[in-house]
């Protein structure tokens, strides 16, 4: 799990931006993607508070339709469909900005950037957004077992729901003191 001095990096409703689909409702392939994002989010709106925005500037979930680049671990070049990057930001939620206002007084919230490629089979574009949300909402943490949507790696067949694992995880994360999201 990733933890900072605030505590793990979750918060009670979640605000989530998706890459829309280009001007015209874009090819077959990217309505593909969009469409398989889509239900990976429902599966986890089931399980947690989450709002669309149309302004990426808004989320604290940004879901966007591309190949991560390769990285190196441990002197091996690794190639992957989908990663979440988590930073941390402090935000002035209230609608007003006034000059001057110190950004050090307001509540501090991940912001998590998802890249799941639309280089797959509808299903296992579903399975890597499944999979990467669950980090994105605050699963940082790979499971043993082939049939968790939050498994190390995928199994045979994509993992399109969450497990009883993967729900017993989110509810005791959501269980944790944290000070995301609070001033």
């Amino acid at each position: 799990m990733a933890t900072t001095d605030q505590g793990l990096p979750i918060l009670p409703v979640w605000c989530v931006w998706v890459e829309p689909l280009p001007e015209g409702g874009g090819s077959r392939w990217d309505r593909r993607w969009f469409e398989a994002v889509e239900a990976a989010l429902s599966t986890w709106s089931q399980h947690l508070s989450l709002v669309r925005v149309a302004d990426a500037g808004r989320a604290q979930v940004l879901v966007q339709r591309r190949r991560p680049q390769r990285r190196q671990i441990a002197g091996v070049w690794r190639a992957s469909h989908g990663r979440g990057t988590l930073l941390l930001r402090r935000v002035n939620r209230s609608g007003d900005s006034p000059e001057g206002t110190d950004l050090a007084e307001s509540p501090l919230e991940p912001l998590v950037v998802v890249q799941v490629s639309p280089d797959q089979r509808r299903q296992a574009i579903e399975a890597t957004a499944l999979h990467e949300l669950g980090h994105a909402f605050g699963i940082w943490g790979h499971s043993d077992e082939a049939a968790d949507a939050m498994a190390t790696a995928p199994g045979a067949e994509p993992v399109l729901k969450l497990s009883e694992r993967d729900r017993r995880t989110l509810e005791w994360l959501r269980r944790q003191p944290t000070g995301f999201g609070r001033p």
